[in-house]
C-alpha cells in the first residue's frame, strides 16, 4: 500500500538529521511512496539542495535566543501542519517532534513516528526537557545506531528500531567531476598542497581542536600539507568552542595552512572529498557518522574514532582508528592517511565497504512501523470522528 509520509526536519541546513531524512523521503519515493520533505526555512532559500521529492519549507521568524527560538519554531512547525494532511509523520529532531506531540495532544494527529541521531547536552532546562519530550511522546522510535538503541532502553525505558544509514555511491565516487578542478580557486585553497579534510565545522563535539593539535604535529614533519575545515551551519551556540580554536591557531602561527570555509555548497561536496587526501574525522558523539561514508564512497582514506557508534558499522581495516582523547593517535593516524600505500588502498576498499550502505534497505526497515501508524491514524478516524491526517 502506498502511503503518504511527512518527514520533518529541523532547518534546511546539510546537517546529518537533515540529510538523512532528506536522502530517506527520496527512497520512499523511489519505493513508490508519497513522500514530502518538511522543515523550517528561516532564510527563505529552500533545501540545501533540490531533493527528489515534494518539499514543503515553512517560512519562519529569526530569533536569536535559542531557547526563545526553540518554542517559537515548534509553534510555527506544528501552526504549518494542521493544514497538512499525511498518513505518517516522522520528526528527525526534537522541535519538529515537540510540534507533532503538540498536535497529538491536541487530538489532531494519531500519533507520530522519531528518530534518534544523538542527543544534546543541554544546561537550559527547557531545551532539555524539550529534547526529553520529543522522543518520549513518539509512539514509534527509530534510531541510527545500536549506541542510541541501548541509551533509549536503558536510560528511558523505550525500545528503538536501528534503521541505520546510506550512502549514494553514484554521486560520491572516486570519479573526478568537471567542476572539481576549479573547487581549490573557489574556496581559496592552496594548489600545491596536500589537504586534509575534516567536516562539520568547528565544534567541540566535531573534536576539531584536537585534530587541530595532531594536524600542527604533522606539519612539522610533513610542510606540504593544509587542513580545510568544512562545514558548521547549525542551531547551537559554538562560539565559545570557536574562540579557542582561533587562538590556539594564531599562537601557533600556522593559521597560513588552515583554512575554515564555514557551510558550503552541497554541489562541491564530493569535489571536496576527491580533492582531499583524506578525512580526519575524530568527533566525540555521533548517532551514526555520515561524512566518513561519503568520503569512503569517494575512495579517500577515513579516520575515525575507535567508539561506537564507528566500532558497530565498520571493520578494523574498513577506516584508520584513532582515539578521541589522545591526539598522539590521531596523529599517527593522519601519518597513515597520507602515505601511498593507504590512498592506494582506499581507492579500491572504500568504493566496496560504501557499497554495504543502501538508502532502500534503510526506507524499507521504516516501513512496519509506518504501516502500523497510518492503521492507528484510521481506526482513530473511524471510531472516534477526531481530526487527524489520515
Amino acid at each position: 500500500m502506498s502511503l503518504s509520509i511527512g518527514i520533518l526536519t529541523h532547518s534546511t541546513n546539510p546537517r546529518g538529521g537533515v540529510v538523512h531524512g532528506m536522502a530517506l523521503a527520496e527512497a520512499l519515493c523511489d519505493a513508490g511512496h508519497n513522500a514530502t520533505l518538511i522543515a523550517p526555512d528561516a532564510t527563505g532559500g529552500g533545501f540545501f539542495r533540490n531533493p527528489r521529492c515534494a518539499a514543503l519549507c515553512i517560512p519562519v521568524e529569526p530569533e536569536p535566543d535559542l531557547p526563545t527560538l526553540v518554542e517559537q519554531r515548534i509553534g510555527e512547525v506544528r501552526d504549518a501542519l494542521r493544514g497538512e494532511h499525511f498518513d505518517v509523520l516522522h520528526a528527525q529532531d526534537p522541535i519538529s517532534a515537540n510540534a507533532l506531540a503538540e498536535l497529538m495532544e491536541e487530538g489532531c494527529i494519531a500519533g507520530f513516528a522519531r528518530t534518534i541521531h544523538h542527543l544534546d547536552n543541554f544546561s537550559h532546562p527547557i531545551l532539555a526537557a524539550r529534547q526529553e519530550r520529543g522522543f518520549m511522546a513518539a509512539t514509534e522510535l527509530f534510531t541510527v545506531s545500536m549506541v542510541w538503541k541501548r541509551i533509549m532502553r536503558d536510560d528511558y525505558g523505550r525500545e528503538a528500531l536501528v534503521v541505520g544509514n546510506g550512502v549514494d555511491s553514484a554521486r560520491f565516487s572516486p570519479t573526478p567531476e568537471g567542476r572539481d578542478a576549479l573547487l581549490r580557486a573557489r574556496y581559496h585553497l592552496p594548489a600545491d598542497k596536500r589537504l586534509i579534510l575534516a567536516v562539520g565545522g568547528v565544534e567541540r563535539r566535531k573534536n576539531t581542536l584536537k585534530l587541530l593539535e595532531a594536524f600542527l604535529a604533522l606539519r612539522q614533519e610533513e610542510p606540504g600539507l593544509h587542513l580545510v575545515v568544512i562545514g558548521g551551519a547549525s542551531l547551537l551556540d559554538h562560539s565559545s568552542y570557536r574562540t579557542l580554536f582561533e587562538a590556539r591557531l594564531r599562537e601557533s602561527g600556522e593559521s597560513a595552512h588552515v583554512t575554515v570555509t564555514g557551510p558550503v555548497g552541497d554541489e562541491d561536496l564530493p569535489a571536496f572529498y576527491r580533492e582531499a587526501s583524506a578525512l580526519a574525522y575524530p568527533s566525540i558523539k555521533e548517532g551514526f557518522g555520515l561524512c566518513p561514508l561519503e568520503a569512503l564512497a569517494c575512495g579517500k582514506p577515513v579516520i575515525v574514532p575507535e567508539i561506537s557508534p564507528f566500532i558497530e558499522h565498520f571493520s578494523k581495516t574498513d577506516v584508520l582508528w584513532c582515539h578521541p582523547d589522545h591526539s598522539e593517535t590521531l596523529l599517527q593516524a593522519l601519518r597513515n592517511a597520507i602515505s601511498l600505500k593507504s590512498g592506494n588502498r582506499f581507492q579500491i576498499s572504500g568504493p566496496a565497504t560504501a557499497l554495504r550502505f543502501d538508502w532502500r534497505a534503510v526506507a524499507s526497515r521504516h516501513l512496519p512501523a509506518y504501516q502500523r501508524l497510518a492503521a492507528l491514524s484510521h481506526v482513530d478516524t473511524l471510531g472516534s470522528g477526531v481530526a487527524n491526517y489520515a
